[in-house]
Parts: structure tokens; sequence; C-alpha cells
């Protein structure tokens, strides 16, 4: 908890120093916000299983999304703005009420700008009123096994709580810029803890990721920039009582080359590589199991304006986490892609696709991918009032030899409309 103590320190520290000079403010309007978004789904397989207690599981699904805010910009030698939300969810699946939640998640940004310093920081809390139990997988009479990635959408409709902020500070010289970062993640799951004889019970652990570090570079010319960042992480971990006695808390180091890229007018890409260094705490790690192990770590973003009314943006990462399951630590990589067009002032569509892994390399040996497609239809009838119709189909593979019965597939097509204020 020492480790965890100096990176909430360091970010404390890297929004202090953002708001080290005190200018004279100059209040301008106060911009409000106002919506609720109601919509109603089919969903042909909520716990996504195919083979087991609650395979090929169909629902109605209702969800009534309000949200209100305010944006309180400011002008002055540092202007900026500060913003408060708050958006509660409420879901209800009307055939397995098991899974209905009641989700509450705020959100304060604050953005600063002086001459040449800048920060921004976003703070989201998010609590998920849902079941206290988890799922059963299988029976004697019904078996079965968890879901690929271990099911993470029917984990955040549990009683949860989630953390996230990230913080941002930055100086630009004439060719050159210097940086600090910091996020913290935190997953706290409010399931029971229990063994259930003859059944597969879903036991959840909570789990904690905090990274910060400094980064340096050049603006090697108008829209390029390229440099050299240190990130500083600690994740913890907390025991699964039912299962085996390890954990995969570690300390993590990185050393990430940067690339920020105006690639060609109206495309942008953005991103971070490099390796991450785990150092595993010796007294929890599995016998025989190495305590450091060098992994690749990447996030990259793209963002392309291919015409006036279309637009394409991309996004892939790859960083190791430890499992919520509490038995293993896995590479987890994501690779997710959307394209919108514009036909006219009142219609819309997108397509997007996301692509998911969890690769356990160490403790369990399973490999899960996850595919996910979608169309949306966006119509907007009046400036205060749009209604949307989407249909995704979403399945899932082992890449693992000799698992099964992880793989399922699934059908959710929904219709909304939205209210502005």
């Amino acid at each position: 908890m020492k480790t965890l103590r100096n990176l909430l320190v360091l970010g404390c520290c890297l929004k202090g120093f953002a708001a080290d000079r005190t200018p004279e403010i100059k209040k301008t309007p106060i911009r409000p916000t106002l919506s609720v978004t109601l919509s109603e789904r089919y969903d042909s397989n909520v716990m996504l299983q195919n083979r087991g207690a609650l395979d090929h599981t169909e629902s109605w699904v209702t969800s009534v999304q309000p949200v209100i805010g305010v944006t309180v910009p400011w002008k002055g030698d540092w202007p900026g703005s500060v913003g408060f939300q708050y958006a509660p969810d409420f879901t209800f699946f009307h055939d397995r009420d098991e899974e209905s939640y009641l989700r509450h998640t705020g959100v304060v940004r604050l953005e600063a700008k002086g001459d040449r310093l800048r920060a921004s920081a976003t703070i989201r809390p998010q609590y998920t009123d849902g079941s206290t139990e988890g799922p059963i997988w299988g029976t004697v009479e019904d078996p079965g096994t968890f879901p690929a990635l271990g099911a993470p959408e029917v984990r955040y409709r549990r009683r949860n709580f989630y953390w996230q902020s990230p913080l941002e500070a930055r100086y630009d010289g004439q060719r050159w810029y210097a940086r600090g970062v910091f996020n913290a993640r935190i997953w706290d799951i409010m399931t029971e803890g229990r063994v259930v004889p003859g059944a597969v019970y879903q036991n959840y652990m909570d789990r904690t990721d905090v990274v910060g570090g400094p980064e340096a570079g050049f603006k090697v010319s108008p829209g390029w920039e390229a440099g050299v960042g240190y990130r500083f992480g600690h994740q913890d971990h907390e025991q699964n009582p039912y299962a085996e006695p390890y954990t995969y808390q570690n300390d993590y180091h990185r050393v990430v080359g940067v690339l920020s890229a105006n690639l060609l007018p109206g495309v942008k890409l953005t991103g971070e590589a490099g390796p991450s260094v785990h150092q595993f705490n010796p007294s929890s790690a599995a016998p025989g199991t190495a305590v450091q192990e060098t992994l690749l770590y990447y996030s990259v973003n793209l963002n392309a304006r291919l015409a006036t009314n279309t637009q394409l943006r991309a996004q892939s990462y790859l960083q190791f986490l430890p499992s919520t399951a509490g038995r293993a630590g896995f590479q987890n990589f994501a690779l997710t892609g959307s394209l919108e067009q514009r036909w006219t002032a009142k219609l819309k569509t997108a397509l997007s696709c996301e692509i998911q892994e969890y690769n356990m390399i160490r403790g369990l040996k399973t490999w899960d991918r996850v595919f996910k497609a979608e169309a949306r239809v966006e119509y907007v009838f009046h400036r205060r009032c749009s209604a949307e119709t989407w249909y995704a189909r979403e399945w899932a593979d082992n890449l693992e030899p000799g698992t099964s019965a992880r793989e399922y597939d699934r059908h959710i097509a929904g219709l909304g409309v939205k209210v502005t204020y």
C-alpha cells in the first residue's frame, strides 16, 4: 500500500503543479446539460453462455438513462472550464430480474490552459446497485463453465464500485514539450463469496491498477511530435479464498516511445509502446513461477476524417491485468473501430466492430477471443428529440487447445429515443 500512496501523491502533485498560478478569472455563462434516453432492446443471450445452467437466457431489456450536468467556463490568463455530470442508469431485465440494476455515474472534468502550461483532470466514480450474488455457471444436472473473458458484462451488472481518474499536465517549449501523466483504476466488486456444492459459482476478487510518470519529447515538424516516457505502476490483487492461495499483485516499470502525428489532413495517429517489466510479489506468487516478466505494452488511437461527413475512429491496446476471478493474470488485447456517416442534417449511420482477447499467461491456461459487430441508425426529429435503432452480433471462440464450453453467440436489437433540454 506504500507504493499506492506514493502514486496517489504523484497524481495530486501533477494536479497541484497545473494549478500553481492563481490568475485573475473572468466568468462566462454557465452551460447546463439535461437529457433522458429511453430504450428497449432484445438480448438473445443475456448470460453469454451456450452450454451450462444459464445457456441462451433471453430477455427484453428496458433502460432509462437521464443525464444532468453543468459546465462552468472562465476566461483570463488561464482560460478553462470545470464540468460536473451525473448519469444514473435504470436497467430492467424482464425475463431475468437478477440482472436488473441501478447504476450511478458521476464525472468531474477540469481543464485549464496558459501560454505554455496546460492541464486536465477527469474523475469518474461509478457505483452499480445490482445483485450481490455471483452467477452459477453449472450444476451437476446441467454442467457448464465460465464464459469467454469471464463474462465481464455480467460482472459489471453485480453490485460493484469502479473508479477512474486520469490526470495530465503539459509544458510546451518552442521545439520541445514535457508532460506528466497519472491514472488510477479501482475495481471493488461487492458480491458474496461462497462455495456452492455441486455447482460452478462465480466468486469475484477486487483489483487496482495505478500508474504515473514523466515524459519528454521534441516537436519534429508541424503536427509531428516524438518522445520517450517512463511509467511506474502498481497492480493490487485480492486473494481468492476459495482457490489456490496465490495472487498476481505486482509493480511494473515501462519505458515507452511516444508518437503524435498528423499523417494527412484530417488524419491523426497517437500512441505509446514499449516493454512493461512486471515484478510479482514473491510471497503470493505460485511456486515455480518467475517473479519477474517482461511483456509488450501499447496503446494506439487513430482518428481520420475521410470526407466532410465521414469519420473513422480506431483504437488498440495490449496490457497485463490480474483477473477478477482471482485465479490468473492475463494479457488483454483489444481492437475497436467505427465508421460514422452523416447523410443529411437529420440522418446518421454508424458501423462498428470490436475484438477482445484475454490470454491467461499466468495461472489458468485459457485464451479467449470475442468478436462484436454493430450497425446503428440515428434520426433527429427535432433539435431536442432524436431516435436510434441498432443491431449487434457477438460471438466468442476458444483459442487454447483442450478448453471448451466457453464459446457463445448473441444477437441484440434495440430502439431508443433521446430528449434533450
